[in-house]
């Protein structure tokens, strides 16, 4: 209950200086070292979870160079240089015909498309699959996975940066390399950026920077009929609207959590109303705070002994040593403060 107040007594302190609405103050309990780019390099994480909680693993892109992979202590567990990838997102389950494997998949400035990863269950080793050229995407910027909860299909869903077309495909295996194809795409109209999702509900959740968040159904057979379910209004997202991510509760319920990068907060929604319930920030403590981030990941899976409730994890614009890295936040203090403001509401 004493950390909760002093979650909420932060809340009060942020009023005075942010221009939106005052977020809740919380605190990193990990960081990874600086990624190698320079500059705006680090960009999207991604959280595998192990079948051994503590084993579970963190996927961060380098714009610059490839892929990181991370323990849950933020230590280096994999490095794979290979290419600009930008958003990262995995799943389970991917059938080969003589073993099944995890899957990891990022987009791909190098090669213009999709790079695929395949994650050993067992032995957690990350091997670098391939990259699949896409047609008609000038640049791939956004991205994120669905499983579909009809018929376990899988599918990718891929910005293309400007002119903020998100494009679906249906992804499949040769026998040799992971194979596209489109079958839907939807234009909301400007830069489009971070995707989210819901393999429970179906429902896919698409940002779109200087205007606000949409949603639509992530089936193939579903409308491509986005409608809007947040704005960039300064005071519950402040753009970019950059990385998103869900906080699931029960079969359909849980909050979606939007990065709100030009005041260095997140924004809390309901998933099932789509109301909004609150804004997060994570300030200096024993680990410095975080700006400006792109991309974010949730998973409220158990992950082992400091992470018993699940992780959020996000983008750093400026590490205090330099360069940009990941920090990794509890989610038990995070789920308190949703809570305590869903309440309060």
């Amino acid at each position: 209950m004493k950390h909760l107040l002093g979650l909420l007594v932060g809340a009060s302190a942020m009023a005075a200086c942010s221009p939106g609405l005052p977020p809740i103050e919380i605190e990193a309990a990990r960081e990874t070292a600086s990624v190698a780019g320079t500059g705006d390099a680090a960009d999207d994480p991604a959280v595998w979870v192990a079948d051994n909680p503590a084993d579970s693993l963190i996927f961060g892109t380098d714009k610059d160079n490839g892929i990181y992979v991370y323990t849950m202590t933020g230590e280096e567990h994999a490095y794979l240089p290979e290419g600009r990838l930008n958003n990262v997102d995995v799943r389970y389950g991917f059938d080969l015909g003589d073993r099944v494997v995890d899957i990891a998949a990022a987009s791909d400035r190098s090669n213009g498309g999709i790079a695929f990863f395949f994650i050993d269950p067992s032995t957690r080793d990350v091997s670098y699959v391939g990259a699949v050229t896409v047609a008609d995407v000038t640049e791939p910027y956004g991205f994120c996975l669905y499983r579909s909860p009809l018929d376990q299909a899988l599918y990718a869903f891929l910005s293309d940066k400007e002119p903020g077309t998100f494009v679906q495909y249906a992804l499949g295996w040769d026998g040799a390399m992971v194979t596209t194809q489109e079958v839907r795409r939807v234009t909301l109209g400007t830069i489009a950026e971070g995707c989210v999702a819901d393999d429970r509900t179906g429902q896919l959740y698409m940002n779109e920077e200087n205007v606000g968040v949409w949603t639509m159904g992530a089936e193939p057979t579903d409308p491509a009929e986005p409608q809007q379910i947040a704005s960039t209004d300064g005071r519950e997202i402040t753009a970019d609207a950059e990385g998103a991510a869900l906080l699931p509760q029960g079969e359909t319920g849980g909050w979606l959590v939007v990065s709100s990068q030009g005041d260095n907060t997140y924004a809390v929604y309901d998933l099932e109303s789509h109301a909004f319930v609150t804004r997060l920030q994570i300030v200096d403590a024993a680990i410095d705070g975080v700006t400006h981030t792109d991309g974010i990941d949730i998973s409220a899976a158990n992950l082992g002994p400091d992470f018993p409730a699940g992780v959020l994890v996000v983008q750093d614009d400026e590490n205090d040593t330099g360069g940009q890295n990941f920090k990794f936040v509890d989610l038990r203090p995070v789920i308190e403060a949703i809570e305590a403001s869903a309440t309060a509401d």
